[in-house]
């Protein structure tokens, strides 16, 4: 340690503080695509941290972006889209076979387009004002064209406003442009559309509700001019029957309903434009440059006018900025986020991996995994494995194939198993006389003796390993398949993998009766929704020499991986290009009245589930804020230095304390605040998860039993604010947040378990641990999140701030029970409770302790306890809200953790085009946790800070390259460059932290 103290210290007199070619990686990381897009699933994300857009053109079509915002939340609790802009040229740049090159400039915070022929260009710009809610598209050509702007509403069934029975609106007051009277409707309006069927559970909270959920319409008033302007108006409001179901109706007149009345919309408007009708502006002359702004607004208005005139005001404040100011003022904010941190690392190989395909000598399984285990059922005809990656058209050819036939001379065919006869328990390969395949249980000849198949009933069929099995060259793997109608997890086809890795390949049904290939390189999804009982063929390939990954059903590409891989200059870290993506994702939708969504952000597309398909504004899980998933992006914000992105989480809750402090007298009557695990935004429980039918039930006794007593957040919110004290140094916050809301969370701890032990400690009872213990006693969260919370208010908060609440602090820290511990094979590790009963989800609580309560991690002196609890957790994985990731790191767990945050970061979205649109996983698509997680596990592989020491390359692979900048605490960052196996550039600032940095005393990141 000593000597790594030496070296920092002679770096001292030659470090240049500064990346010189920051600018120039961060360039290298814009998106580029080169051919339109087919819908919206191919789309770009951009935004100013509160509106966001996804961007996409459409092949031989048009530029369309959907228009989402922050707060634009309907009566039902959904967050919706504004709307969708399609915007039209003429002559048309983007007619089939021009040249088309589409670019997210990311130091800019812009998209860029460029399209059409030679002579002919046009040149696009979309963006997203940094510091005002205003839409920029401006199109400059190098000859004179026409420019059409059309907003399109979907949400059509229309609600009730108030207004005069005839339909009209003659009373609106003040229009966009003048006081002018005009008739909105010219006939009655629709009933509200009701939702129904999956499209329900886009409003989770409100599935069970007696009556109907319906969508409400969006409204668009008379053009006028060269403006355009619509909006959505909450007419009803789920918040006063939430309030009532949850006996908490007595507050609704002390808590105003945030919900009725709130509008949102927008004016569409451009010099040089004039209206075609109510929903379109054209160019009213060919121009070399044309422009359309859109501004946006959410105000919960007492009748329609004043809304109208809180958009006029809108709109001309953001008049008064010339265009060129706004613009330097945008790239001023980017420019800025982008100074604050960044990681560039250099990732030619995962630690313990070779190749883009991994060899094992594990056996080939038709119809299960390594283990035996997600066994296929069904009916099978035909499995090929094939030594190469097919093209398109011989994909087709093997489709072509009927599926009781043999697939003949097939170059780079290794082995083809026709499912119509088996002798003495094995099937031969058709391919030739090796690779006899063994059946494994139930899996028999079909009851129709004129098919040639078998049926899988519970059992697989098995080939030993061998060589010629290792397809590290290329593979294609292909099969004839009539599933059963699987289960969430899906069922293997044809897998030579460890089960849980991507240690060899595999081709299997996950999730449900979709579609998945894994390789050692990424892992590719394709919603495919096989239908059960029908006959289908499927194929997968990859090529590691392109880095395609394919996904074929009935002989057509389904899905590719690697499709703009090519149009890189040079070759792209998935680590770099994830954490970059993602924290960008994170500015464009993270800086608004509201938390960022878990399920989605703010750029949910047009959705399918199963044979439905769904308009943008469906996600699953709904509205609702679920802590476990909520906080995962905000994790990695601390790191970052994206301080202003932290806010709009920390003031949810903030302002949720005192409907809390009411809801804890009611139900309980004791002090203190609870906040539930699914959570509306202002601070009730998701309605679905409390329970619609009260009969015999006591208030506060939710109906769901995975959030029953699951309490926890707050103590996690607390860590997260403690560390964001640390960093920031602000006074102002501690004392008018961290102190109130510390206040009030560990009250209702010591007040709502008065049972003590024989010891005198609480015993937290009834609880549960996390989703996934339902009935514990002294749960590990519960007991290491007062323990660590406490500790940090003590050491953090100076006496004189701290105030009386210090001794009591000091007195709940003495009642806290021990943490739950056993002794096995001389090794101690942590449990999920003192005692732990009804198994019920697959979270890992008692590596809570290791993160978010850092209790056993580097630099603790029982780091080798939490090593074994992690060995021994019971749930190893990666993907979604999974923190496998993050706790190896903590434990400088590098190998773990290296391929862990690498599989993340190269598993994106199969049915989505940018790079860092994940999921669904869990939850929904983007999803951010997926991402979230993969961002704070590769920081702390960089940089780890316990009290005043900062742990510098703590789990970092030593073979890997990297210049990063990053915040720690006591308002400090440390920059630093490792190369070629050995520290090159050392910054630390200020200067006087630099004595705090401690190096790995041996080979950075070697794991113990």
């Amino acid at each position: 340690m000593k000597r790594w103290r030496i070296l920092f210290a002679l770096f001292a007199a030659w470090v240049i503080p500064g990346s010189a070619d920051a600018w120039d990686q961060l360039d290298s990381y814009d998106v580029q695509w080169t051919t339109p897009s087919r819908d919206s699933s191919g789309s770009m994300p951009i935004g100013n941290g509160d509106i966001g857009l996804n961007v996409w053109v459409e092949a031989d079509g048009d530029l369309l972006f959907y228009v989402s915002k922050s707060d634009a939340w309907s009566g039902e609790g959904r967050l919706l889209k504004l709307g969708r802009v399609r915007v039209s040229l003429e002559p048309n740049p983007f007619a089939a076979g021009l040249p088309f090159r589409q670019t997210l400039r990311l130091r800019e915070g812009r998209i860029e387009i460029a399209a059409g022929p030679e002579g002919r260009q046009v040149t696009l710009q979309v963006w997203v004002e940094a510091q005002r809610p205003v839409v920029h598209v401006e199109a400059d050509g190098q000859e004179p064209f026409v420019m059409q702007t059309k907003l399109e509403v979907w949400r059509r069934g229309c609600e009730k406003m108030g207004l005069a029975p005839s339909g009209n609106c003659e009373n609106l007051g003040k229009s966009v442009v003048a006081k002018v009277p005009v008739p909105i409707f010219s006939q009655p309006r629709p009933e509200p559309r009701t939702l129904s069927g999956g499209e329900l559970g886009s409003a989770y909270g409100m599935t069970s509700s007696p009556d109907p959920v319906v969508v409400e319409a969006d409204t668009v008033l008379p053009a006028e001019g060269n403006r355009l302007v619509w909006f959505h108006r909450n007419t009803q409001s789920c918040y006063p029957v939430t309030l009532q179901v949850q006996a908490l109706g007595a507050l609704i007149d002390r808590f105003p309903d945030p919900l009725l009345h709130r509008t949102f919309g927008g004016c569409l408007h451009g010099e040089g434009l004039v209206a075609g009708d109510d929903t379109t502006l054209r160019s009213s002359q060919p121009a070399a440059r044309q422009q359309v702004a859109l501004v946006a607004l959410t105000a919960q208005a007492a009748t329609i006018p004043d809304w109208v005139d809180q958009l006029n005001d809108v709109v001309r404040s953001a008049s008064t900025v010339e265009l060129e100011q706004a613009r330097t003022e945008h790239r001023s904010w980017w420019s800025d986020f982008w100074n604050r941190s960044w990681i560039f690392a250099e990732t030619p190989a995962v630690p313990g991996t070779s190749g883009a395909i991994t060899a094992n000598e594990l056996p080939l399984r038709i119809g299960a995994d390594s283990e035996g285990q997600n066994r296929f059922q069904g009916r099978m005809a035909r499995a090929s494995v094939l030594g190469r990656a097919l093209s398109e058209a011989e994909v087709a050819d093997l489709a072509g194939v009927g599926r009781g036939q043999p697939l003949g001379d097939v170059p780079g065919l290794v082995a083809s198993w026709r499912f119509e006869r088996a002798a003495d328990g094995v099937i031969p390969n058709s391919a030739g006389e090796s690779f006899p395949a063994k059946i494994v249980g139930a899996v028999r000849a079909g009851e129709d003796a004129e098919e040639s198949a078998f049926e899988f009933a519970g059992g697989y069929v098995q080939i030993e390993h061998d060589p010629q099995l290792t397809l590290t060259e290329g593979l294609t793997l292909e099969a004839w398949i009539a599933p059963a109608k699987l289960s969430g997890g899906g069922a293997r086809i044809i897998d030579k993998s460890k089960a849980a890795t991507a240690n060899g390949y595999l081709l299997d049904t996950h999730p449900g009766n979709s579609l998945r290939s894994i390789v050692q390189a990424g892992t590719l999804l394709h919603e495919a929704n096989l239908a059960p009982g029908q006959w289908v063929h499927v194929a997968a390939t990859f090529d590691p020499q392109t880095d395609r990954q394919c996904l074929y059903v009935q002989g057509r590409l389904a899905a590719v991986r690697g499709e703009d891989s090519a149009e890189a200059e040079t070759p792209l870290s998935p680590l770099t290009q994830g954490y970059i993506l993602q924290r960008f994702i994170n500015a464009c939708g993270g800086r608004g009245a509201y938390p960022i969504k878990f399920n989605g952000s703010i750029f949910t597309v047009d959705a399918q589930e199963g044979d439905q398909r769904y308009d943008a504004d469906y996600r699953r899980w709904g509205g609702c804020y679920w802590f476990q998933n909520t906080r995962l992006p905000y994790w990695s914000m601390l790191s970052a230095g994206d301080f202003d992105l932290l806010q709009p989480l920390f003031r949810m809750y903030a302002d949720a304390l005192p409907l809390g402090r009411e809801r804890t007298r009611t139900y309980y009557g004791h002090d203190g605040v609870f906040f539930p695990e699914t959570m509306y935004f202002w601070g009730t429980y998701n309605n679905d998860n409390y329970g619609w039918n009260r009969q015999g039930k006591p208030d506060g006794l939710t109906d769901n039993r995975y959030i029953r007593y699951y309490w926890d957040s707050g103590l996690e919110l607390l860590a997260m604010m403690l560390d964001y004290v640390a960093l920031t140094q602000d006074e102002a916050f501690v004392r008018e947040t961290l102190l109130p809301l510390a206040h009030e969370i560990l009250t209702f701890y010591q007040q709502h378990y008065p049972q003590r032990d024989a010891g005198g400690k609480i015993v937290f009872e009834p609880s549960q641990a996390l989703e996934t213990w339902h009935d514990a006693t002294n749960p590990l969260p519960v007991v290491a999140g007062l323990r660590y919370v406490i500790e940090r208010l003590l050491a953090d908060v100076p006496p004189d701030q701290a105030g009386e609440a210090r001794a009591a602090w000091e007195r709940l820290a003495g009642l806290l029970p021990e943490l739950p511990m056993q002794e096995e094979a001389g090794r101690r590790r942590i449990l999920p409770a003192q005692r732990f009963a009804q198994l019920a989800n697959s979270e890992n609580p008692e590596l809570y302790a290791v993160f978010p309560f850092r209790l056993f991690t580097l630099g603790q002196p029982d780091l080798e306890i939490g090593r074994a609890t992690f060995e021994a957790r019971r749930v190893k994985r990666t993907g979604g809200w999974t923190q496998d990731p993050i706790q190896a790191a903590l434990l400088g767990l590098t190998d773990t953790a290296a391929a862990y945050t690498y599989k993340n970061f190269s598993t994106k979205h199969a049915g989505s085009r940018f790079p860092a649109f994940w999921g669904p996983n869990f939850d929904w698509i983007p999803d951010q946790d997926h991402g979230g997680v993969a961002m704070i596990a590769l920081q702390r592989m960089l940089l780890q800070c316990d009290g005043d020491r900062i742990l510098l390359l703590p789990a970092w692979p030593p073979q890997w390259n990297v210049d990063f900048r990053l915040h720690a605490p006591q308002q400090t960052t440390v920059h630093a460059i490792w190369r070629d196996g050995r520290l090159q550039q050392l910054d630390v600032q200020p200067e006087r932290r630099r004595r705090d940095v401690i190096g790995p005393p041996a080979c950075p990141g070697a794991e113990e």
